[in-house]
């Protein structure tokens, strides 16, 4: 078995763990004195002087890595696609009743995060379905201050439901009034074969 040398640091070396050192708090005074005089003793011994150091061939022959800290996950961004208000007249057809509502969602009793979840879930499959105008029931809230009734509308500006909504306006009394909402779904742009 062979036994390894002990080599002496370089400048480079040096410097680096000059920068380490810097970073440790001693458990106790004497320690730190002691470990002080060790780190002088190390750097006195080394056998390169800092006038022959020849950066180059030293980072040949000892590259300092640095750590690869990789980046967060970041889901692929849904491109925003501009929104169109729901016509006067499909508003009045909705109110008579003479234009049916595809499909609805209740989201009362619902936290936001489950909420904006479920909403999401329920645009998509009402895309896949090719429904046009679905019914998102929001609720008014205590005093008429609910916090989905002031979210929801928010949520609909926000990339991720930019692909489904192609137009929202507050529903007819017989709907629900103040507490839900029509909502026009966007066309898939993948339509089914």
């Amino acid at each position: 078995m062979k036994r390894e040398t002990k080599k002496s640091l370089n400048r480079e070396d040096k410097h680096l763990w000059k920068r380490v050192a810097d970073t440790v708090t001693p458990s106790s005074e004497t320690r730190g004195k002691q470990l002080e005089r060790e780190m002088e003793k190390l750097m006195q011994s080394s056998t390169h002087s800092d006038s022959s150091f020849n950066q180059h061939q030293t980072f040949r022959s000892n590259p300092i890595i640095a750590p690869v800290v990789p980046e967060p996950y970041r889901p692929p961004v849904p491109k925003v696609v501009k929104s169109h208000p729901i016509e006067e007249r499909t508003l009045k057809r909705l109110a008579k009743g003479r234009q049916q509502i595809d499909s609805r969602i209740d989201l009362h009793g619902m936290t936001q995060d489950r909420a904006r979840f479920a909403l999401l879930d329920f645009l998509q499959m009402a895309q896949r379905s090719n429904h046009r105008m679905v019914l998102v029931i929001t609720g008014k809230g205590n005093e008429g201050r609910g916090v989905l009734r002031q979210q929801v509308p928010t949520w609909f500006n926000l990339p991720e439901f930019s692909p489904y909504v192609n137009g929202i306006k507050q529903a007819h009394l017989s709907h629900g009034g103040d507490g839900a909402l029509y909502v026009r779904v966007r066309k898939s742009e993948h339509p089914k074969r």
